[in-house]
């Protein structure tokens, strides 16, 4: 019973399968969904405490902004820096309400630090970016927003970044963005964190945004060129998948049906004739799934004188996986099995009536 299940459903699974690669090429056109961390650095010199210029309203307003464009279903994790690293709740979002929420935690941040522990942050952003990898494998985005270098306070014990990237391994899924806002940050000091995160993802751009606003907007506008660039791969990739497994489904079937051929041969005669004539045929010399007895139009085994008004079928079917010869009478022409009890298919040897001619089954 369960082989016969399985052979009847499996076809249709099959096609479920075409049916899920044809949605999937479907759902590529948007964008997936993707964990965001969104790094704020808060040290002095974000409000022109050392010397630089009073950025932090204009870059949170940025951030808000940003805000705004992420999609329902992101998961998005707010991390403030400076001496210390504080990460806020995970938010998913779900509606704008999340999103208020967000820009909740960014309206209520000060620049308040003295120092600026850039490659702390990092670890503890990378740490918490592998602990959202492992949940479901979605690809993180990490956008870095700072003013300065790494400039710890002198307690600290200097960071070994090189020591720590070997342990965490490489990131296929990991992107990281980094805003510099300060011009100090435009050659050496920028190269040299560049170089350093590429040792933990090769997905890593530096974007030089004197302007918030300036960086935002490049920001969203190569998340969408990389976004874009990564569907077009996919779907060419899943529809020709999806075209050959419709391919082998087809022939799949195919084959199954072409399977399924009436066999064996018929010896038959007029039981109410003494010494009848006895007549022969062979079904498989008509390649069919079904053949009719009976007399007129349409009846392969054509038997002029038998009194029936409409014909009976053999039909090859599957049986428990097997191709089997199927007997089916109707309300004009009721068969009779002779040599047993019937059950509607046909063994070797098996004797019936039908009307006035009795047929005798040979499976070869």
């Amino acid at each position: 019973m369960g082989r016969k299940l399985c052979n009847a459903i499996l076809p249709l699974l099959l096609l479920l399968v075409v049916a899920q690669f044809t949605l999937a090429a479907k759902d590529c056109v948007a964008r997936q969904s993707k964990d965001i961390i969104m790094v704020l650095d808060t040290s002095m010199s974000m409000i022109g405490r050392a010397g630089g210029k009073d950025i932090l309203n204009d870059v949170k307003r940025s951030i808000s902004d940003y805000i705004d464009q992420v999609e329902d279903g992101d998961r998005v994790t707010f991390v403030t820096f400076d001496t210390d690293v504080r990460i806020y709740p995970t938010v998913i979002v779900d509606d704008d309400n999340d999103r208020d929420i967000l820009k909740k935690y960014i309206t209520m941040t000060d620049a308040t630090g003295l120092w600026t522990n850039t490659f702390k942050m990092i670890t503890k952003v990378l740490e918490s970016a592998e602990n959202l990898d492992k949940k479901d494998g979605r690809q993180t985005e990490i956008v870095i927003m700072t003013d300065a270098i790494d400039d710890p306070s002198p307690g600290d014990k200097k960071f070994d970044f090189v020591e720590f990237a070997k342990k965490y391994g490489k990131k296929s899924k990991l992107w990281v963005y980094v805003l510099s806002f300060s011009p100090g940050m435009k050659s050496e000091n920028a190269k040299k964190m560049e170089k350093e995160l590429g040792l933990v993802s090769d997905n890593v751009k530096v974007i030089q945004a004197g302007d918030p606003e300036k960086g935002k907007q490049e920001l969203i506008q190569d998340e969408k060129e990389r976004e874009s660039a990564g569907r077009s791969i996919l779907i060419p990739i899943i529809i020709a998948g999806a075209c050959i497994l419709l391919v082998l489904a087809i022939l799949f079937l195919v084959k199954r049906l072409a399977d399924l051929k009436v066999a064996g041969k018929l010896e038959y005669w007029n039981n109410e004739i003494i010494e009848p004539y006895m007549q022969y045929f062979d079904l498989a010399r008509r390649p069919a799934r079904e053949v009719m007895i009976g007399k007129g139009l349409g009846c392969v085994v054509n038997v002029r004188d038998i009194t029936i008004k409409k014909p009976v079928m053999i039909k090859a079917i599957r049986h428990e996986g097997a191709v089997r010869m199927k007997l089916i009478d109707n309300e004009n022409a009721r068969v009779e099995m002779v040599n047993r009890q019937a059950d509607g298919l046909l063994q070797d040897g098996d004797i019936f009536k039908v009307g006035n001619y009795t047929f005798k089954y040979f499976a070869s």
